[in-house]
């Protein structure tokens, strides 16, 4: 036991020395014109403030940031090497989460191969796509690459396995749906808008205009993020971000539900939470029934609940809180108790639909503290002192 928490204080150790200095961060936005995106070659000596409008800043924590990288490694079942808290430890080196305006340490750009920079770049780029995904007030995340699969679109003539598509698909609770593509460097030194075009063009063109023809119902808008996290402060950090018109094309061949949406997105989280058959009931993925390891029947499942604010979120039963003298906060991850028993109910209740039963659930927002972050659809990522006020509750899921 000693050992166990020797290690576990050390872990939690290197979570908190990231974290604890960033309370929040930012990241400056700029809109393109689609009009100007889509052209040929920009005029000599182009000025890309001239180009764009400046939005208002995308402000997010520390451990918005953890969460949502988290959840973007889940979301996409073909690569779980280095789930999101791994990767963080590792982007301390690059990333300075200490400056009100997020950047990169010095040298930061030399410390890693070409490869290795593209992917820790990607990855960091997948995460703030998904935080500007809520600040434009969307709750639910699939991955669309996954998400096509789970569809077994195969039949209608796409081989999708080999196309390039958008990383995400979003869903909100007025079954409104919107593809997000996501794109990050860290080797972009400045706002050069040739360059930056030039990226935007290229995943409008190969990546979101075609899945806004091919879903059906149509999304209802598509973007392109585009990061650029950058060393020092002469050049801030930024997003650029452009918003293809949806054309209404009714050639769309690819059938789904929004619903599929809400349940691949809390089916990510639960697997986040170490229930991965709990997420493929919750999913019905169609090929889940002939699967060896699939077993169909709602178990109960204990959960210790905390209050944060005024919600209770329940999370993974973990033994050893039953020790009196734990010294140290915990890393825990977890859900609103009420989205989890909803989800309970759509399990049980296969007739049922979580988006129903959403729309009474999820707040307009949650609070937030500190050393947390609570998404809108109510899951929940942080360092929490468990000890003294958790509880415990059986849940069939």
């Amino acid at each position: 036991m000693k050992t166990m928490f020797k290690e576990e204080k050390l872990f939690i150790a290197n979570i908190i020395k990231i974290f604890t200095a960033l309370r929040k961060t930012e990241i400056e936005v700029y809109e393109w014109d689609e009009s100007v995106v889509r052209q040929g070659r920009l005029q000599n000596a182009p000025d890309f403030y001239k180009l764009t409008k400046k939005r208002a800043n995308l402000t997010f924590s520390g451990w918005a940031l953890a969460h949502s990288i988290v959840k973007a490694d889940y979301l996409d079942k073909r690569n779980l090497t280095m789930p999101g808290l791994g990767f963080l430890l590792q982007a301390n080196d690059l990333i300075d989460f200490s400056k009100s305006s997020i950047e990169l340490k010095p040298r930061a750009s030399e410390v890693l191969n070409d490869f290795s920079l593209t992917s820790l770049s990607g990855r960091v780029g997948q995460g703030i796509a998904i935080l500007y995904g809520h600040h434009l007030g969307l709750k639910f995340t699939s991955h669309l690459s996954s998400h096509v699969n789970s569809l077994h679109s195969t039949s209608s003539g796409i081989k999708h396995k080999k196309e390039k598509m958008a990383d995400f698909l979003f869903a909100d609770t007025s079954n409104k749906t919107y593809l997000i593509e996501s794109k990050g460097t860290f080797t972009q030194t400045d706002n050069n808008p040739s360059k930056i075009k030039s990226v935007l063009k290229s995943a409008l063109q190969n990546q979101v205009d075609p899945w806004m023809k091919r879903l059906n119902p149509l999304p209802s808008n598509g973007y392109v993020v585009y990061s650029c996290l950058r060393e020092g402060s002469w050049c801030p950090s930024s997003l650029s971000v452009v918003d293809p018109s949806n054309d209404n094309d009714e050639s769309a061949v690819v059938p789904f539900n929004p619903e599929q949406v809400m349940r691949e997105n809390y089916g990510t989280w639960l697997r986040v939470m170490g229930l991965p058959q709990a997420a493929k009931r919750l999913i019905r993925l169609p090929d889940t029934k002939s699967s060896e390891n699939y077993e169909p029947i709602p178990t109960k499942t204990r959960f210790m609940t905390v209050k944060i604010g005024e919600r209770e979120f329940a999370l993974p039963y973990l033994p050893y809180i039953r020790f009196p003298h734990l010294p140290f906060d915990t890393l825990v991850v977890g859900i609103d108790l009420s989205v989890l028993m909803a989800i309970s109910t759509v399990i049980e209740s296969p007739d049922l639909q979580l988006s129903d039963l959403l729309i009474s659930i999820l707040p307009k927002e949650y609070e937030q503290k500190e050393t947390v972050s609570i998404f809108p659809d109510g899951s929940f990522l942080g360092m929490i002192h468990l000890r003294s006020y958790f509880k415990e509750t059986i849940i069939s899921i």
